[in-house]
């Protein structure tokens, strides 16, 4: 996602970039943000975040500059989205580009 978010700025696109981790993920937060320039919330059982936004693991939600879903991408779902091929990286990236 780090790479795709620079590609995309390069680009001349401001794209915002967050995760959100499992709240029963807790141990591993610290793994990932510090793989990540991106922002990176830890979900809690209270929350339900992944709930909220009718995702889970792996999963793409895509928002127009107005905060608007646009495209939602299950993990595993008709669309590749495994970012570390270039088909479901170049599909990710499309609909981020789509959306705006």
């Amino acid at each position: 996602m780090d790479k795709m978010q620079a590609e995309l700025k390069g680009e001349g696109h401001d794209v915002a970039f967050v995760a959100i981790n499992s709240s029963d993920a807790v141990a591993q937060q610290g793994a990932m943000s510090g793989a990540c320039s991106f922002p990176l919330f830890q979900d809690t059982e209270a929350v339900g975040a992944w709930q909220l936004h009718g995702g889970a693991k792996d999963d793409f939600i895509i928002y127009d500059a107005k905060g608007k879903v646009v495209t939602f991408l299950p993990f595993n779902g008709s669309v590749d989205t495994a970012l570390s091929d270039s088909e479901g990286y170049a599909n990710v990236k499309k609909a981020i580009l789509a959306a705006m």
